[in-house]
């Protein structure tokens, strides 16, 4: 099981449809049209209609200082806020294309900070990029991205979610610790070296997911 941000634009027309196949498949996603259950609109739009700017925004002739004032409104840093706590606690990027600069931002910005980026492409008319040689894969094929998210990762427990940022706790054994590449202390049975305490009601999994961001 995979926590994964979606890192896409509003005008994809397959957002939806894959949070919906990647959460029937046992992920934790979070989706950037709906974060911590509200029904967002895209920020942009919001803002520029507050600040009257929705004309030079729809005809893309906005100024510079047309966006630094559009930076300073209080619903463009909340929006920041979430998708960056989300990034933090998601353990692996799907770079749903097409999409524009801002997902590509995201997608490297979890690739420098070590969680897992795929490319999963799926343009009519694929634009060659030589920089997605820095992700994990690039696939065009649905069935390709889900065969290799089903795949164990490394610094992620395979039952629970939980990494070395966000981890498990208990209040008598303390925080979880590796019994496998992919398997925590907490979620790990006796026979595998492990405290067996999954179902125990004190433990907490993933104790830094706050936000309550992925479903």
């Amino acid at each position: 099981m995979a926590r994964i941000y979606i890192s896409s634009s509003w005008k994809n027309e397959h957002h939806q449809a894959l949070v919906a196949k990647l959460r029937e498949r046992g992920h934790k996603v979070y989706d950037f049209q709906h974060p911590n259950g509200r029904n967002d609109r895209n920020v942009w739009e919001e803002v520029t209609s507050k600040l009257r700017l929705s004309t030079a925004y729809q005809q893309g002739i906005l100024s510079g200082s047309d966006y630094v004032r559009m930076l300073m409104e209080e619903e463009v840093k909340n929006r920041f806020d979430d998708h960056f706590k989300a990034m933090s606690d998601a353990d692996t990027c799907v770079l749903l294309l097409p999409c524009g600069r801002s997902s590509h931002v995201e997608a490297g910005y979890m690739a420098g900070v070590g969680k897992c980026v795929f490319v999963y492409d799926t343009s009519t008319h694929v634009t060659p990029e030589l920089m997605y040689l820095t992700f994990d894969g690039y696939f065009h094929e649905e069935k390709d991205l889900l065969d290799a998210l089903s795949q164990p990762m490394q610094g992620v427990c395979r039952v629970c979610g939980c990494t070395q940022i966000n981890p498990c706790y208990h209040p008598e054994h303390g925080y979880c610790f590796w019994v496998e590449p992919d398997l925590c202390s907490h979620c790990a049975s006796i026979e595998q070296g492990g405290l067996g305490i999954y179902d125990d009601p004190k433990t907490k999994h993933c104790v830094n997911d706050l936000s309550n961001a992925f479903k």
